[in-house]
């Protein structure tokens, strides 16, 4: 697990996280996730994980805790966080307030 923030600006205004920061392979998918109050992503699994990809979270509205290898972090807006194939994850949304997180799946570099 990597974390960052968009607020991490370089002097130049720009922060590229998918060269250097996170230095992954090539996107393959990703999208926009709503969770309601309280909600919790892929409920009901024991353990949800990828083991061949990538998956960065990227916080755009509310709060929540993501959890990776069962240790909570909180999560707000302008944080990232890069899950690493085989660390088992899930969103929990605040609540109070819902999440909206912009999440993006990029293969290992070959």
């Amino acid at each position: 697990m990597k974390r960052s923030s968009i607020y991490s600006l370089g002097k130049d205004g720009k922060f590229n996280f998918l060269d250097g920061t996170f230095a992954i392979g090539p996107i393959f998918t990703g999208g926009l996730h709503f969770y309601e109050p309280g909600e919790v992503s892929h409920d009901g699994e024991e353990r949800h994980v990828h083991e061949d990809h990538y998956e960065i979270f990227i916080g755009l509205q509310g709060k929540g805790r993501l959890e990776i290898e069962g240790q909570g972090y909180q999560f707000g807006i302008g944080d990232i966080f890069l899950v690493e194939p085989g660390e088992s994850h899930h969103v929990v949304a605040d609540s109070e307030e819902p999440i909206v997180l912009l999440w993006i799946g990029a293969r290992r570099q070959t």
